[in-house]
C-alpha cells in the first residue's frame, strides 16, 4: 500500500527514517497506540459522553501522540506528511493504521478533542 503514497524518495527516507529511530521505539510506540486505542474503544463502546473528564483527558494523550508519531515517522517532511494523510483519507483509518483504530473510533475521539479545545 505505501508504494501508491509514497514516491521511491520518499520510501527512502522512511526506510532510514526507521532505522534512525531504532526497532525498539517503534515498538513502543505501537504498544503506546494499542494501549489508548484500548481505553478509547472501551469508552466508546460503554457509551461514554465524550466530554466526560476522562475521556478528554484520552483525548488529549492522543492527540499529542499523533503529534509525536507523525513528526518521529516523517521526520518534519511535509511531502511524506501530506502522503500519509492521503493515505489515511483514501484507505480510512482502520486499513492505514492497520487496525490500530476505525473511523467511528477516530469520529468519537475528534469529538472529545473538540470538547476540550
Amino acid at each position: 500500500m505505501h508504494e501508491t503514497y509514497y514516491t521511491p524518495e520518499q520510501l527512502a527516507q522512511l526506510e532510514a527514517r526507521r532505522e534512525e529511530v531504532g526497532e525498539d521505539q517503534i515498538a513502543a510506540i505501537e504498544r503506546e497506540w494499542a494501549g489508548l486505542s484500548a481505553q478509547m474503544k472501551a469508552h466508546r463502546d460503554a457509551g461514554t459522553d465524550p466530554l466526560d473528564p476522562e475521556v478528554r483527558a484520552l483525548a488529549e494523550r492522543w492527540r499529542d501522540l499523533t503529534e509525536r508519531t507523525i513528526a518521529g515517522f516523517t521526520g518534519g517532511d511535509p511531502g511524506i506528511t501530506e502522503s500519509l494523510r492521503r493515505m489515511y483519507k483514501e484507505e480510512g483509518p482502520e486499513k492505514a493504521s492497520r487496525g490500530t483504530f476505525d473511523a467511528d473510533l477516530l469520529e468519537y475521539v475528534t469529538r472529545a478533542q473538540s470538547a476540550a479545545d
